[in-house]
């Protein structure tokens, strides 16, 4: 835990942008010394179907999944952060949305092999 999971419009360039936002976003999840390194979990994935507004707007969302704990003003600093970090891998979107969203330590589950 934490989780970060970036769901990218089908017209935006496959591989390479999950790559890069997947890059941006764990680097910016690591550096906000919120969380433990190694428990940082962060995938990209491009919506196959998707519409927004007039069906043709082109769209990031980062979804970042974390136990309780985090000030709204850490949760509020680890959003510009990755904000900044995707701003700043040159990828562009028409929108980027976000949700820092806590999750119940009794709904959430982790075992180890």
């Amino acid at each position: 835990m934490p989780h970060c999971v970036i769901d990218f419009s089908p017209d935006l360039m496959g591989d390479e942008l999950a790559l890069k936002l997947t890059q941006a976003c764990h680097g910016a999840m690591l550096q906000s010394g919120l969380f433990d390194p190694v428990s940082v979990k962060t995938r990209a994935y491009r919506a196959d179907a998707a519409l927004t507004g007039q069906g043709d707007d082109s769209f990031i969302h980062v979804d970042i999944a974390i136990m309780p704990g985090r000030s709204s003003e850490q949760k509020l600093a680890l959003m510009q952060a990755v904000a900044d970090a995707i701003a700043t891998a040159d990828v562009v979107a028409s929108s980027l949305t976000m949700e820092v969203r806590e999750l119940v330590q009794a709904h959430y589950m982790k075992k180890l092999a």
